[in-house]
Formats: C-alpha cells, structure tokens, sequence
C-alpha cells in the first residue's frame, strides 16, 4: 500500500543518482518506503533549450542517449539495493533496459519488490511476455493521462515524437536496417568506448558555445541554484547599504552639477544615491573635448570584448543597482547584464576583420537612451558608436544615471579613452543641447516617437562637416498586436500572453498591447488568462517571488491610472486586482485587462502593464492586421496558430520589425533576433543586427543586401531575417541623368520611384544637388507628421532602402522539438 509520498526521478538528469541517494536516506530517516517512478525523461528538449537560453555553464541533462541509459541503470541498482526505503517503480518500453532490470533483480521475486509501468496504448507487445505466469511474471503498472482533446494533443504529439527520436528503442526496433546486435548493445559499454569517455554530443551546443565560433554568448546566472543565491544575497546586502553617485565625466575629469536624489520606485523611502546633472557648459566642453576612437578596428573589437568580460565578471555587484534604481525584478536584472554583454561581442565581431583604410567613422555621436533598459540599450548604443571608430558622448535617462555612470567607468576600465567616451546625465535640456550642438555629427535616440521627431528636427538644421545629413538612428515605441485564431493552444498562449504584457510591468517597447482573439476561444481564454493574472505577485522586486515590480515614475503612474479609468468611464471591462499593502510606499500598478471593441479604442501606446483584448470573427481576421499596421506603429507582432496558412498570410501582412509565431514577444536576442521597427517605430536599422554599425560609418565598403538569412539561436525555435523593400522613394536631382540613376536604384531594390515631394507615402529620400536645396528639402521631411524619412546622398546605400523584418518560430510549439530529437 501507499506509505506517505512517491517521487518520479528523471534519469537523463546529471544529478538523477545523487537524488536516489537522497530519498532512500529521507525513506529511512522518516521510516516510510518511498514510491520512487524512474523514468528516462520527459522534457528533455525543453531542458537543453532552457539552458542555452538562460545561458548556464552547462546542461543538467546528458546530451547523449547512452548517457541516460547507463544512469537509468545507475539509478535502478540503486533502489533494488534499498527495499526498506524504496519501491521501485520502472517505466520504460525499452526491452533492453526491462531485461537488464529484470537480471539485475535477480530471480527471487516477491510482490512488492518492484513493478514495471507502460503508457496505455504503448509497449502492449512487449509487457504481453513480462505479465503473467507463463511469461516472466512480473507486474506492470499501466497508467494514462486524463484529459480534453485539446488539453491532451501536445502530450500525444511529445510522446510520438519522442518515440520516432532516431536514439529511441521503439524507434530503432521498427526500423530493418538496425541489426538486433546494435539493439542489444551495451550501453555501459559503447558509453566506455566513447573518446573521451563522456564527450557530450557533438551536434548540441553547449550554452557558451551558441553563437560559435563568431563570439561567447553571454553567461547567466542560474537563480535555482542555492550556492548561487547564498552567494548573491551576500552581494546584495553589501550594494544595498552604499550610495551610488554619477556626474559628468569628461575626458579632462569628473565634473560638479546640480544635485538630485535617485530613489528607489518600489520604495520610495529607499535612497539609491546621487546624481550631478550636466550643466550647459559642459555639454558643449564635453563636444569640444571628444575624439574619435582611432585605434585598428580589431584593437577596437579586443577592447570591446575585454569590456564585455569585466561586465560579464561584475553581474552580480550590479544586480542591485539594476533593481533598486530601475525597479526591476532579478530574474530582467541578469538579463539586462547579459544583453549588454552580447551587444558588446556582437558588435566586435562585426569590426574584428575589417581593413582599417576601408572604414571611417561620423565623428562625434550622441547616445540617448531610455531607463527601461538602463544598461543593455544603453551600452548597445555606445558599443556600436565606439566599434566604427566614434567619440561618444552619453546622455542616459534621467531616471537611472547611476546603472550608466557605473557602465562609462566599465569601459574605461577596459581601455576605451576618456576623449573617446564622456558622460552627460541629465534631463531633456541636456540632451537638446547635445543634439544641437554643431560638433554633433549623428544621433542614436531610444524613446518616445515624439521626441525623436524633435531630434529629426534639430538636426534637420544643418549638414555635417561632409556635407551630407547628420545620421538618426531611433528605436521608439510600438502598438504591439498578437493574433491567436481558434486553432491556438490556451495554455500556451495565456502563458505567452502573460510573460508579453507583463513581464518588466510592461515597460518594455516590445510589450504586448492587444490580444486579438478569434470569438470561437475568447470566452475560455479571458477567464484562463485572468485566473493567471491573479497568480502574479507585484511587490519589490528584490525578492524572487515577485513577478511585477513598480513602474519608473509618479507621472508614468498616473498616465496609467487615468488612462484605466478613462477607459472604464468609456465603458469598457477592466479587470485588475487589489494591489498588496506592501506596495504602498512604491509607485505601482497593478496588472489590468480591458477589454475594447477596436484597436482605434486606443489613444495610442499605453506603456506599463495593461493588456487590451479584443474579440474578432475568423472572416475578420485579415481587416485586424490592417488596423493594426494603421497606427503606425511596427514594432512587434505575434501570432498563436496551428495552421500554417494562416502564420504565412498574417506575417507576411504584418508591417512589424519583429514577428513571433507560437511564442513571447519578447525578449530579443542579439545577432539571434535583431530588433527594431519600422514607421512610428523607428529609423532601423536594427540593434545588434547586420546594418546597424554600417549606419554610424561615414565610408563603408558596398554591401549586396540579402534576400534571407537563417540566424543562430537556441534549439526549438528558428530565426530568420529578411529585407523587405521600404515603399515609396523620392528621388530628388536636378540632372536628368542622376534623376534616372536614382530611380534605378529605387527600382532595383523593389521600390516605387516617385519624384513629387508632396507624396506622402514617401519612406526615404535619394538626393542630389546643393548644400542649400538640401537644407530645404532635410527640413520639409522633418516637419511632416508621421514616420522619420532618412535622406541619402550618393553613393547611395542599397541596404537602407529596406526594412528588416526578424521572424522567430517555436518550432517545439506542437509538443517537441522533432529537428533536436531526430539527432543521432
């Protein structure tokens, strides 16, 4: 009989023996026989892709079949030599495995020394000669999930496909070609024969080794570990009790400024420390002082990835930072380090092996970045300025100059040049006069849509020293949409929907804004999706359980709130939860759903964690993504499907940058997703992806722009990235004969020439002509409402005049990874 509690063991876990040994001890201490199922494993696809994802030193599975195999045996003798403690309970349809068991157990049998166990429906053939008399007459435990069609379809499409892995007995016993020698092989034997015994499987790469040979991928920090946490808290405490400080930093030293308070969101007790804010005179010092970084592009990329190192080194005195100043949760503060890390390498390799004579940088460029992601965009903007060869000067949000000063003083550290790198913190009036100044030759801006337009317009005043127009590189917000039909699967699409919307309080540009439900599943998603609402844990967010920390600032507080009670004014459903007591000194939201019957409902981005749904009919599916792309905005899209024509149709209508099909949207990976949108969104070219630094070149070698490129990534999911024509090109020359080379440019890109300015579809500009036509024309693009149009001059750059859509599959969504379980 049942005697307390039953465990199932996964075999192909590394630390599966050492957890035997655990419960026989906690069986004999607590003199109760423990059940104990041992099964090969599950999940082990999700496992190896976790890890790559979360980047671990290692797997905490074996790679190899043979590996699980011998520890299942390992496992097995473990618990027939433990019969006071333990009743063993062997699932496995490998008839290798039962024999070895059955030998290993030896003849004397007696009921309750153990028992085989099969999935209904599965290994009938082989337990009609184990069960019975006449047979080997051991019993068999057959046990079966109970469930829905729906619920249950991914765990028949897991165990077909794991039964169909090319290492799978049931596979392999099937298959003619396999001799029944190679079926009875040894598996401790061809474990042994194996050089070096114990290799992992050449064909999986381990996490570090993702993005080989090309760069490291960024190390992780596993927070499941209890070494790994005693260690952190230790850290943490420390951070805690010191004031943090940041001022300008100059290339001739660290200046004074005004003073002002950095506290905590989630408490606003809490004093994070002090930052100096730039005054205007040191704007324009800090111009006058910088120099480009002129050293070889490969001392450059060497010097990048020894910042990238120390970053790497230093995670975890910077996780308190990250999350007493940013309000952000541990589990985005490690992923905050780690993406500024992979920017650092990325944009490295993209300069390592260039002839420094084929290269030459703008000069001087200002990077303004958001407090959202106060380290990774922030040291993405200066890696990629730094990488061509750029002086830069660094205006951070004015919400988080702490996370900043403390990055400058990272770089320097590694080499990079006081003259090449200066620090402004400050608010608005310092970045405006940063952008205005004339030494200025390039801008890379993350924020709102309105306030790269004032940029554009600054810089729409004049030419630079080159005469040509001053670069804009901006990345802004985004009216992001996820369309799940009824084909969708619930669980995963509330699961996905979830992470989306509230993940980081909503606070990130890549966000999820509408859920679009087909009307066949909105009445048994919402109710799912609001019972998972009522799961998430908002507090502060130094504490692992919290899922939701504050929101950045008392005036994004209230743009929320009186954005939620507008819309209940209105009429419309809001659902959200009391938030606890413990966020009273804190400036938070809680998670909200509103419902709304168009996405014209919207006044335009809501920033923070509120989640519209909408309801459509399957016929309407297609008007959706017109409204949709008829904001403006293109940022991110996700669709939840099974059905392939229906993911091609709408990714292939969506005006989105980035695109996820059975999936978050968020999240990016550098090099694996690069991210960026298009219209109201943004200028492109893509953070960490191929484009970005031939932006902030003055001289680049010709590029041929392509057509589809396959990008690395973790098992379980696949990235691609293509270049989609822009549109409509303006070409602007007052010589016939340049007039048609541009509009054989526009043309042999894929676009529409068109030569009248008043067009206002117009996405680029081609020109050629004077100094001061083109001042003109720089203005009237600038001053017109809607998308920022770039404006090129000759040679005319092919590769600008497209868009860059990332498109990301998880191609796991129907139960397994089938390309990962089909390695031999």
């Amino acid at each position: 009989g049942w005697n307390g509690v039953g465990f199932v063991v996964q075999a192909y876990q590394k630390r599966a023996a050492f957890v035997i040994d655990h419960l026989i001890d906690l069986g004999r201490r607590t003199r109760r026989r423990l059940m104990v199922r041992l099964v090969k494993g599950a999940y082990w696809d999700s496992e190896i892709k976790r890890a790559q994802v979360e980047g671990l030193d290692d797997f905490p599975v074996f790679t190899r079949k043979i590996h699980t195999d011998v520890s299942y045996l390992a496992c097995a003798r473990k618990l027939l030599a433990a019969p006071d403690a333990a009743f063993p309970q062997f699932a496995t349809h490998n008839a290798l495995t039962l024999a070895t068991i059955h030998a290993m157990a030896g003849e004397n049998f007696y009921a309750g020394q153990y028992e085989f166990q099969c999935l209904h429906g599965m290994g009938e053939t082989l337990y009609e000669e184990v069960v019975g008399p006449e047979k080997l007459n051991r019993p068999c435990r057959i046990y079966a999930p109970v469930g829905t069609h729906e619920t249950l379809l991914a765990y028949l499409v897991r165990r077909l496909l794991e039964n169909g892995a090319n290492t799978s007995f049931v596979n392999q016993i099937a298959n003619p070609e396999v001799a029944i020698d190679a079926l009875l092989a040894d598996p401790v034997e061809r474990a042994c024969a194996l050089r070096p015994v114990g290799a992992p499987h050449p064909a999986i790469a381990l996490p570090r080794d993702l993005f080989a040979p090309t760069r490291a991928n960024s190390r992780g920090l596993d927070l499941a570990n209890e070494q790994v946490l005693a260690s952190l808290a230790t850290i943490l405490v420390k951070g805690a009790a010191e004031s943090l400080r940041a001022a300008p930093l100059l290339a001739d030293g660290t200046q004074g400024g005004r003073a002002r308070e950095i506290r905590n969101p989630a408490d606003r007790r809490d004093l994070v420390g002090t930052v100096f804010d730039a005054a205007p005179e040191q704007v324009d010092a800090a111009c006058a002082l910088a120099v480009p970084w002129q050293e070889t592009p490969a001392a450059r990329a060497a010097c990048l990835r020894r910042v990238a190192d120390l970053l790497e080194t230093r995670m975890p005195a910077l996780l308190g930072p990250i999350v007493r100043e940013a309000g952000k949760t541990l589990g985005n503060a490690i992923g905050e380090v780690r993406e500024a890390v992979d920017f650092l390498r990325y944009y490295a390799s993209e300069i390592a092996g260039q002839a420094p004579d084929a290269l030459a940088p703008l000069g001087l460029v200002a990077c303004i970045s958001p407090w959202n992601f106060p380290l990774s965009i922030f040291t993405g903007q200066i890696a990629g300025a730094l990488a061509t060869g750029n002086a830069v000067i660094a205006k951070p949000a004015e919400e988080t100059p702490l996370i900043a000063a403390l990055m400058v003083g990272l770089f320097h550290e590694a080499g990079v040049p006081r003259s090449a790198l200066q620090l402004l913190p400050g608010d608005g009036e310092v970045g405006r006069r940063l952008v205005g100044s004339p030494a200025v030759a390039g801008v890379v801006f993350t924020g709102s849509t309105e306030v790269a337009r004032s940029i554009q317009r600054q810089l729409a005043g004049r030419l630079g020293a080159d005469g040509r127009p001053r670069t804009l590189i901006a990345e802004t917000g985004g009216q992001n949409a996820l369309i799940a039909d009824s084909s969708a699967l619930a669980e995963q699409l509330v699961g996905d929907a979830l992470a989306s919307a509230f993940d980081s309080a909503g606070q990130r540009c890549s966000a999820l804004r509408v859920l679009c439900l087909q009307e066949d599943i909105a009445d048994r998603v919402l109710p799912m999706l609001k019972g998972a609402m009522a799961e998430l844990v908002v507090g502060t967010p130094d504490r692992l359980s919290i899922d939701l920390g504050p929101v950045i600032s008392a005036d994004a507080q209230k743009r929320l709130v009186d954005h939620i009670e507008h819309m209940r004014a209105a009429g419309h459903a809001v659902h959200q939860a009391p938030l606890p007591p413990e966020t009273r000194q804190g400036l938070f939201v809680p998670p909200t759903l509103i419902e709304i019957d168009a996405v014209s409902d919207l006044p335009g981005e809501v920033f923070g964690p509120v989640l519209h749904v909408l309801r459509y009919r399957r016929e309407d599916m297609a008007a959706v993504v017109r409204a949709v792309n008829a904001t403006g905005f293109g940022l991110t899209f996700g669709v939840h499907s099974r059905i392939d024509e229906t993911i091609e149709r709408t990714t292939a209508a969506s005006a989105a940058g980035n695109q996820y099909v059975n999936r978050n949207m968020i999240g990016a990976v550098v090099g694996a997703q690069p991210f960026g949108g298009h219209g109201l969104s943004g200028t492109g070219p893509k953070a960490g992806g191929p484009l970005y630094v031939r932006r902030l070149l003055s001289k680049r070698p010709p590029m041929t722009p392509p057509e589809s490129v396959d990008l690395p990534g973790p098992v379980g999911e696949r990235n691609s990235y293509v270049l989609r024509p822009k549109g409509t090109i303006l070409c602007v020359a007052g010589d016939p004969a340049h007039l048609q080379a541009q509009m054989d440019v526009a043309t042999a890109t894929g676009n529409r020439a068109v030569v009248d300015v008043e067009d206002t579809t117009v996405s680029a500009v081609l020109f050629d002509g004077s100094a001061d036509d083109l001042l003109a024309l720089g203005r009237k693009m600038a001053a017109r409402d809607g998308p920022i149009v770039p404006i090129h001059v000759a040679p005319y750059p092919l590769e600008f005049l497209f868009d860059e859509v990332t498109l990301s599959v998880n191609t796991a969504a129907a139960g397994g990874n089938a390309s990962l379980m089909a390695i031999g």
